[in-house]
């Protein structure tokens, strides 16, 4: 089996790991639960030997692990999936794959052979690989995170770890998933699941451990407890989930307005297709789909990182916007920055604390240390790296950056990846307290659960156009299959 004995890992003065105690046999799916920054990612990072414990020991068979090596783990069997994707963004998604056991070697390299046997593994996962010789760069986060699947799997591991695996899956890709799960099982193997959607844990796993604030507060298996009981356990409270009102006000006038856009990739290949929509004052408009039709380049154009190949964007003349990226880490922070250096990157807050044209240091750090405090993120100060956070309390911060500027207009993607129930329910809370002191909300997701629970008005994209759906239109498997790509 797969264990961890008291294992104690602190980042200065944050204990992350309060000897935990961890176990995994073979033939079993182990869901690892608990809220942002409770350990699981460390825990994870100590067992594949991304990280040394300060104390403890991990073993597998009884034989112990070498701390602080991945290449040792990966040699006993231990493969990983990241939540935040550890490939390499200039390389093509083969040359990324052929890193992994892909390639026998011995040879020269035969990147057709890669893609080949690549190819074979994803149809059983229920999804297509990228095309032919194109780079990580360009491919979406779900694309991203499948490349990192299908790598960790290519080892043939003994036990695979996932962290977040299904956050920017579809519903129509998840059955397919876990699925995959459940054969790996069936091989023998040791899955160790990292999750904050309760009902996989409940659905898929065998054993569930959760843990809080470092330590570990049960261990329990689905037949024994609730997804409330596990809420419950991971912070200490029941989370009440915010949902948009039943009577919803009429939405404003539009403030931000899309009118026929268009976007022709280098090939003259068309990503997005003729795009027309409005949100209005009071409005939280939806936009869900499998992550890769456009969402990524609809996101760009509207932040003005990419040029439209035709069609307009136009905003109310009094209106400014906010923009939050999916890809945190590359997009959203600068990780090596502190936070208050992070959270003045907005204009709007850099004009707080800037005065003929000097920036006050002490004024920014006590901007940062409020907003820590008021959006609640988990951290040892504002002059913390955002590197030094987990990636919920980065996507916290993200959401203060955005929400801080005061913006009229608030376009999110993905805004909840990644972040536990109490986070994701305070998020929610946010966005409709936004909207309902009349701030315009475009928010682009693959949960469509998110979705049909605080947007006033859906939209399905797929292969780079938009189909609205009707304020009856909410069966979640209809919306599912449509955001597959079905047609009516």
């Amino acid at each position: 089996m797969l264990r961890a004995t008291a294992i104690t890992r602190r980042f200065g003065r944050t204990l992350a790991l309060d000897g935990v105690d961890f176990e995994a046999h073979p033939g079993e799916i182990h869901a690892l639960v608990g809220e942002n920054g409770a350990g699981k990612t460390t825990l994870m990072n100590v067992l594949a030997g991304w990280l040394a414990p300060d104390a403890g020991e991990a073993t597998l068979d009884d034989k112990p692990l070498q701390a602080g090596s991945p290449r040792a783990a990966l040699a006993a069997g231990i493969a990983t999936v990241h939540q935040s994707p550890m490939l390499f963004e200039r390389m093509t998604w083969e040359e990324n794959l052929a890193l992994g056991g892909f390639d026998p070697g011995g040879g020269a390299l035969d990147l057709g052979a890669v893609a080949d046997r690549a190819r074979s593994l994803a149809s059983k996962l229920g999804f297509e690989m990228p095309p032919a010789g194109t780079t990580v760069e360009n491919r979406s986060v779900a694309e991203r995170v499948r490349l990192e699947v299908i790598r960790a799997l290519s080892f043939n591991p003994r036990v695979l770890m996932l962290d977040e695996p299904t956050s920017v899956l579809a519903p129509s890709q998840l059955t397919a998933f876990l699925d995959l799960l459940r054969n790996l099982r069936g091989e023998g193997r040791i899955v160790v699941l990292i999750t904050h959607k309760l009902a996989e844990a409940m659905a898929v796993a065998d054993r569930i451990t959760v843990l809080r604030r470092g330590r570990v507060v049960a261990r329990t298996t689905p037949a024994e407890t609730s997804e409330q009981k596990l809420a419950g356990l991971m912070i200490g409270e029941i989370v009440t989930q915010p949902t948009a009102p039943a009577t919803q006000p009429q939405p404003g006038e539009p403030v931000l307005r899309v009118e026929n856009l268009s976007l022709d990739d280098r090939t003259g290949h068309r990503i997005l297709d003729g795009l027309t929509f409005s949100v209005g004052a009071a409005d939280i408009v939806g936009i869900a789909g499998v992550d890769g039709n456009g969402q990524t380049e609809l996101v760009e154009v509207l932040a003005g990182a990419r040029r439209a190949s035709s069609g307009e964007i136009s905003l109310r003349s009094d209106s400014s916007m906010s923009v939050i990226p999916q890809n945190r880490d590359l997009d959203g922070l600068i990780l090596d920055m502190r936070l208050w250096e992070n959270l003045i990157l907005a204009r709007p807050l850099r004009d707080q604390v800037t005065s003929r044209g000097w920036l006050s240091t002490s004024r920014a750090i006590d901007l940062g240390r409020g907003l820590i405090d008021r959006f609640r993120i988990r951290a040892t100060g504002p002059d913390s790296t955002a590197a030094s956070l987990s990636g919920g309390n980065r996507q916290r911060l993200e959401v203060a950056r955005a929400i801080a500027s005061r913006p009229r207009v608030l376009v999110a993607h993905n805004i909840c990846r990644g972040l536990d129930l109490a986070a994701t329910a305070e998020v929610h809370r946010i966005i409709l307290d936004f909207a309902a002191g009349g701030g315009a909300v475009l928010l682009i997701s693959s949960d469509l659960d998110e979705l049909l629970a605080i947007c006033s008005r859906l939209l399905i994209i797929s292969r780079g156009q938009l189909r609205a759906t009707s304020p009856g239109e909410r069966d979640p498997e209809r919306l599912g299959l449509l955001m597959a790509g079905a047609r009516d």
